[in-house]
């Protein structure tokens, strides 16, 4: 399944699900419990039922009517928890600090930086290190502590995209923790769309892109993980519980601005397109704030 999540006029969501055969968004509309029931691994029954449904044309379904409507962020619900992963591909590893861990770190990224796929991402005032790092993003279907591969594997739900964006003199020159680098709002755009972990059987085998005016800056297959994406969310579950509709950000292959030389950052104007082909893709373009 694919779900496409819409904002109206007064704020309301508005959900669309896509039917191939049709090549449209159906409004499901306050049908979201029963899509995120048929989601778990419980709902086999009914996630049939409405599989068999958009089979067929979802002959009684009505098309979303975009009319109004502005595309919102790809996740079903705001999340407690966008866990981030760091160092997680070698390459980026090594551009970043020159070593190769065998762990990856963990930071977290405050809610308020969600946005859409579509929507530009702010340059904070002052700011000359804007960064950006595209990566797949795990949707947790259950509660998860202290979990196996085996039990992380069964509660995702889900995948889409996030461009982790970062201001590296905040992340990196102001001391503390990475946070003040990865929170800005704006820096944590999903999309372009929710997948359902059905139609992407293999998350260890895809590749992700990201284009600045045009250049191919990222393009490596998430097979680079230094962990299958199953064991990072079980790794993050020893650390912090993670519930039902948090995110898993599974880190940047190389190509970051950062470890460019010299280091190539983000200025107002600039394009930013990225995406996989199993997800789709996405663009913002860079506003000063």
């Amino acid at each position: 399944m694919r779900l496409q999540y819409y904002v109206d006029e007064d704020g309301e969501s508005v959900i669309g699900l896509w039917v191939p055969k049709r090549k449209v968004w159906i409004d499901v509309t306050g049908q979201d419990e029963q899509i995120w029931a048929a989601l778990q691994p419980d709902g086999k029954k009914l996630r049939k039922e409405i599989e068999t449904w958009i089979s067929q044309g979802a002959p009684d379904g009505v098309a979303v009517d975009t009319d109004g409507l502005v595309i919102s962020s790809a996740l079903h619900v705001q999340p407690c928890t966008i866990a981030c992963l760091g160092k997680c591909y070698v390459e980026h590893a090594q551009e970043f600090s020159g070593d190769v861990p065998t762990e990856p770190s963990i930071f977290l990224k405050s809610t308020s930086a969600i946005s859409s796929d579509i929507s530009y991402v702010l340059n904070p005032p002052g700011a000359k290190k804007l960064d950006y790092e595209v990566e797949l993003a795990v949707i947790i279907g259950d509660t998860l502590h202290n979990a196996t591969a085996a039990d992380a594997k069964k509660a995702i739900i889900g995948y889409t995209l996030m461009c982790d964006y970062s201001e590296r003199s905040y992340q990196l020159e102001h001391g503390g923790q990475w946070t003040k680098g990865k929170s800005y709002d704006t820096f944590a755009p999903f999309g372009p769309v929710f997948v359902s972990k059905d139609e992407i059987p293999n998350p260890d085998n895809l590749v992700l892109q990201l284009k600045v005016n045009g250049e191919l800056r990222q393009n490596a297959g998430t097979n680079g993980l230094i962990m299958p994406v199953a064991e990072l969310v079980a790794y993050v579950s020893r650390f912090m519980t993670l519930n039902a509709g948090d995110v898993v950000s599974t880190g940047t292959p190389g190509g970051t601005g950062m470890g460019m030389n010299p280091p190539q950052y983000l200025r107002p104007g600039d394009v930013v397109e990225l995406g996989c082909d199993a997800i789709g893709w996405m663009k913002q373009v860079v506003e000063q704030d």
